[in-house]
């Protein structure tokens, strides 16, 4: 009896982009419209169901099968419970604005950080992981970290009244997308629940989408296959001496890499929502083509980025202006793109090692922000046009925004220990 998983290592990836879109077609398209939203929400549940099936299947045998799927059932109805706990919080925001708005933004947090930091210390369910021979059970909770942040948004959206209160049918729907549950985009619900209800081909052309998916595959699986060769996993961490030339190779490659697998699986995934008639955020623009770090983060993580914007650096840095008033404008500027940078990285993952690259990325964030700040006061407006439009200090900044953020990536990449192990087997 062969291992299922292990066996057709391809199943996540045939379920996301093949056999969930032609189901979800049939339902938005060919069922009746009154059962059209109920059925196409039942599917992303069961969607959400099949993937935490499948993300603690590796080793689980045929005949093992039915034993082993008592245990991400659990997962799984904790997982729906959950969202709709929180659900019933946002819908008693209408009705009492007490503390109600308050929790509404602050459940999905407090699930993801513990699911994501806390899980492995405070585990009730050892003894229901056991008998399947695991420990944790962080990764059945699948894409917690993108759909927080997505309905902590969703709160937003409503408060503001960008959006009316969704149905549980609609709001469900939103939460388990499958498309969008494992790796993003963090796309706002106001975009989701517009295409859900008035499709319009216009804005996700079927050439499109279907080209977007071509280009996605290409990168995520080729592109991003032959890349990894170089990145520091592939190249350096073999247990053999290597030149640093080798280090050197890695570092861009690893930003490559990256590029790659997480630009081209978000093409595929903005690609099959298109087919749907649903249409996605972009999260990627060209971001090696920016001048500063500014920049880059307006074009790399796009929904993140916009995400940490609206909901942490705007708010902070308004509290911050009222309490040390506008004289102070540049550096409460600087601290607020400090501070979200630092939950940029802790976002990312635990261990300090994601913490530092969020520290990295906040201090070089903050330095263009006071050289852009002295460049102005230096050249005044004419002179500063004139340095933003040379295209050899455009080039060089380019050049200079993709080595800091290559060199960062590799706290991104590694552990303390790989950090060790790669220096160590560099003969200098």
């Amino acid at each position: 009896m062969f291992d299922i998983v292990d066996r057709f290592p391809l199943y996540p990836l045939i379920f996301c982009f093949v056999l969930y879109p032609a189901a979800a077609w049939m339902a938005l398209r060919l069922l009746p419209q009154k059962m059209r939203v109920q059925c196409f929400t039942l599917l992303n549940v069961a969607g959400l169901a099949a993937m935490c099936w499948l993300s603690g299947a590796n080793g689980v045998r045929v005949k093992d099968a039915l034993s082993y799927s008592k245990v991400p059932f659990i997962f799984f109805s904790i997982y729906v419970a959950l969202v709709l706990a929180n659900y019933g919080v946002l819908r008693r925001c209408q009705r009492d604005h007490t503390i109600w708005p308050a929790a509404a933004f602050l459940l999905p947090i407090a699930f993801l950080a513990y699911i994501k930091y806390a899980s492995d210390l405070l585990n009730p369910f050892t003894a229901v992981l056991a008998p399947i021979g695991l420990s944790k059970f962080a990764g059945f909770f699948i894409g917690v970290s993108y759909l927080s942040f997505r309905l902590v948004h969703l709160v937003q959206e409503v408060r503001n009244e960008v959006v009316e209160m969704p149905t549980v049918w609609e709001y469900l729907s939103f939460a388990f997308f499958v498309p969008t549950l494992t790796v993003g985009p963090i796309s706002p619900y106001s975009k989701f629940i517009r295409s859900l209800r008035t499709p319009d081909r216009q804005d996700t052309p079927l050439g499109r989408s279907l080209l977007r998916i071509l280009v996605g595959f290409t990168k995520y699986i080729f592109l991003g296959s032959l890349v990894a060769q170089f990145t520091y996993a592939g190249l350096l961490e073999d247990g053999h001496p290597h030149a640093v030339i080798d280090l050197a190779i890695a570092i861009p490659a690893y930003a490559v890499y990256l590029y790659c697998n997480f630009s081209g699986y978000c093409d595929m995934v903005i690609g099959v929502s298109g087919l749907l008639g649903i249409a996605v955020a972009e999260n990627f623009d060209r971001p090696f083509m920016t001048r500063n770090l500014q920049e880059f983060w307006t074009r790399w993580h796009i929904t993140l980025s916009l995400w940490i914007r609206d909901l942490l650096f705007t708010p902070l840095s308004k509290w911050m202006m009222r309490k040390f008033g506008p004289k102070s404008a540049s550096h409460v500027i600087a601290a607020s793109l400090f501070i979200s940078f630092l939950v940029v990285g802790v976002w990312h993952g635990k261990g300090t090692n994601f913490l530092t690259f969020g520290a990295l990325q906040g201090a070089g964030l903050v330095t263009v922000h006071y050289y852009t700040v002295w460049l102005k006061k230096t050249l005044g407006r004419d002179g500063y046009t004139a340095y933003r439009k040379n295209r050899v200090i455009q080039v060089v900044a380019s050049v200079t925004t993709f080595c800091y953020f290559s060199l960062t990536l590799f706290f991104f990449a590694n552990r303390w220990e790989e950090m060790r192990s790669i220096l160590a087997s560099l003969q200098w």
